[in-house]
């Protein structure tokens, strides 16, 4: 498992360390912007920039072949696909942890600002990164990566989509259709995690029918 995870994030490494780079520099956006709604999609920007390297990773696999060799390795399937999972999480904590370095900074420089338009961001961020991974992985597996930008970004808007729906849903609890409510994004962030885990099983069944 420790193999696979690790082989994932040799694949992305050069672009993690442009995520990383891009994401430390925005750290220093409150010393030049200090507005909530601009702060608190830095944020959310600095967790998705990691989760967008996964079509890299999965179009190195293709390229060298790995995804054929991982079928002669000594593991199941299921180990295969866990592993990407596991690496997807580890990204998204990678942007979390850089976007609480914003946070900090911003509490710093911004002191009179309202905390709830930043956990926004927080929770704009990580529900726009997790359910991207769920929808556009299985698509990869299951039409491969040429156009992993495309599917990035169609991801990201059916992403957006879910938001709304949850936005739609719980309009009655804040005011009419309101997606920067707190419990717009709480609520959205609580069901993300089991779009990942159906995300998890179709993927799975994907893999074993796959032909290599």
């Amino acid at each position: 498992m420790k193999g696979l995870i690790r082989n994932t994030f040799y694949s992305m490494e050069n672009n993690i360390k442009l995520a990383f780079l891009m994401a430390g520099f925005l750290i220093l956006t409150p010393l030049i912007n200090r507005e909530p709604v601009v702060l608190s999609m830095i944020t959310a920007v600095q967790i998705f920039i990691f989760i967008a390297n996964v079509g890299t990773s999965l179009q190195a696999d293709e390229i060298s072949n790995w995804n054929r060799f991982e079928l002669t390795l000594p593991v199941n399937v299921k180990s295969v696909i866990l592993a990407k999972y596991i690496s997807f999480c580890i990204l998204i904590f990678f942007g979390f942890a850089v976007s609480l370095l914003t946070g900090l900074m911003t509490v710093v420089t911004v002191p009179s600002l309202n905390t709830t338009s930043l956990i926004w961001g927080y929770q704009y961020g990580l529900t726009q990164s997790i359910t991207v991974a769920a929808i556009m992985f299985p698509v990869m597996l299951k039409i491969g990566t040429e156009k992993n930008e495309l599917i990035i970004l169609i991801s990201a808007f059916f992403a957006g989509i879910f938001m709304l729906i949850v936005a739609v849903l719980l309009a009655p609890w804040t005011a009419g259709i309101n997606l920067r409510s707190g419990l717009v994004g709480a609520a959205a962030l609580s069901v993300s995690p089991l779009l990942l885990l159906i995300s998890y099983f179709i993927s799975l069944r994907i893999y074993k029918n796959k032909e290599f």
